[in-house]
């Protein structure tokens, strides 16, 4: 990206920053800009007086939010997934359809360039860092490439590039259901080997390692779609190594009935039994749990990542979130098939899923200074500290030491007008637009600057080719690769 869009810089000066739960004026963020973490947060008054200083008047800065499951690949289904042939029923399972055939068009030029704009898409509304959930493995015809990293290496590049913080969830993929074959349009996803994906997830650790911005991690796609007994052997690698552990669980009542049929258990219930819930584990959607299977997420510190949007969307069905923080288990959020790319969406449907579904307000809760009950402290922090801690990324509070990743939000945006030091907070969770982000930094670089990245025009154009090549190959009813 263009170096002026880069821009380093040591102190930022903002009117106001969110830190322990509130915002906070008189603060000053001193960044090392050579390691990319805050060397310090410490009072404005205190700086010596030739301190060179950023000043963001009419700013207030925000940890950067952390996307704790994402599939970059589904930006095309924005608007391609919204229809259903008449007399058809229209389901997740359907659009699971719409989904297996743009994945299996896409070249590795087209994996790059949409992962690219989607990921420019997330720095431009806050999003800091990405779990990028991969499952496009192979060619379109099902075969390894050459480079057998190939898609990875095009997603993380493409993250890289545009400077967002990624750990690609290398996701594990052998059976085409609860033990059934795969079938023909998961070809792409096939990862029938134990061993081999072991082996492919230890190099790819070894690939980055080098990189501030990028890191791995392991996600057994589902109990759909890997045997009970792999969970033990990817979850050890995960120990072994200090790596995340994420898995599709619980999301349709078709799995769930599946899983039951198969081994007599629930989903979360066989995990459990394999003993992979437990601080390195995040089960995505978990939207039909039972009150046993919460008490399971809610000990040994796993994460539950909801996808709010993609949710209501594919109408998955509702968290279970009052009962899930209750009985200890934290809860991320993430963007899933990018229906929408807003994290003051997902969090505020959080809050507002719990209303519908309990029939009161001010549900997911907590006492603030004042004593009253607010929801602002819990929404963030699901979409700052728990999805680093999911990720298991050193980032998502401004503190010392933690990675410099940082949102800027616009305290002049028409929708915060009249809001104060009291009421900021309600504000942005529960009814500000992505729009009011202005500014990003990750790893003290700055990414976004008024509200714009250096390569989104090149980037959308390049989207444009891949999504129109896309679109033709529909109507010519094949698969596609360059």
């Amino acid at each position: 990206a263009d170096a002026r869009y880069l821009s380093r810089v040591p102190v930022l000066l903002a009117d106001l920053v969110w830190r322990n739960d509130a915002f906070h004026d008189g603060l000053a963020i001193d960044i090392d800009v050579r390691s990319g973490r805050i060397r310090s947060v410490a009072e404005a008054a205190t700086l010596p007086a030739d301190t060179p200083v950023q000043r963001l008047t009419g700013r207030a800065l925000l940890p950067g939010f952390v996307n704790a499951h994402s599939h970059s690949f589904q930006r095309l289904l924005r608007g391609r997934g919204q229809w259903k042939p008449h007399g058809e029923g229209a389901d997740f399972w359907s659009w699971r359809e719409a989904m297996y055939a743009i994945a299996n068009t896409l070249s590795p030029d087209d994996v790059y360039d949409v992962a690219r704009l989607c990921f420019i898409e997330m720095l431009r509304a806050g999003w800091t860092s990405v779990g990028e959930f991969h499952y496009l493995h192979n060619g379109v015809d099902g075969r390894p490439y050459a480079r057998p990293f190939e898609l990875a290496e095009r997603v993380i590049a493409a993250a890289v590039d545009v400077g967002i913080r990624i750990r690609l969830l290398n996701s594990a993929y052998a059976t085409g259901g609860v033990g059934a074959p795969l079938r023909p349009e998961q070809r792409r996803f096939a990862t029938p080997d134990l061993e081999a994906y072991l082996r492919d997830t230890m190099n790819l650790v070894e690939m980055v390692a080098a990189d501030p911005l990028a890191s791995v991690g392991v996600a057994p796609h589902s109990i759909r779609a890997v045997p009970r007994t792999w969970l033990r052997p990817i979850h050890a690698l995960a120990f072994g190594f200090d790596l995340p552990f994420h898995i599709h669980a619980n999301e349709q009542p078709a799995e769930v009935a599946a899983c039951l049929a198969a081994y007599g258990r629930r989903p979360i219930e066989v995990m459990a039994e394999e003993g992979v819930v437990d601080g390195l584990f995040t089960a995505v959607h978990a939207t039909h749990v039972t009150h046993q299977e919460i008490a399971l997420l809610g000990s040994g510190g796993p994460t539950v990542c909801a996808c709010p949007t993609t949710e209501r969307d594919l109408g998955d069905g509702f968290l279970a979130g009052e009962e899930l923080l209750a009985a200890g288990a934290a809860v991320a959020i993430g963007t899933d098939s990018q229906t929408l790319l807003d994290p003051f969406a997902e969090m505020r449907l959080l809050e507002y899923h719990e209303r519908l579904r309990k029939l009161r307000r001010v549900v997911l809760a907590r006492d603030d200074a004042a004593g009253r009950l607010v929801t602002a402290p819990v929404l963030l922090h699901a979409a700052t500290r728990a999805g680093a801690a999911s990720l298991r990324l050193d980032t998502g509070e401004i503190a010392d030491g933690a990675a410099a990743d940082l949102v800027a939000v616009d305290l002049d945006h028409i929708t915060l007008a009249g809001t104060n030091l009291d009421t900021l907070a309600a504000a942005l969770t529960l009814t500000a637009p992505a729009d009011v982000v202005c500014d990003v930094w990750v790893g003290g670089v700055q990414r976004i600057q008024d509200r714009r990245h250096a390569a989104e025009q090149e980037a959308a154009a390049a989207f444009r080719r891949a999504a129109a090549a896309v679109d033709a190959a529909a109507r010519m009813g094949g698969a596609r690769e360059r």
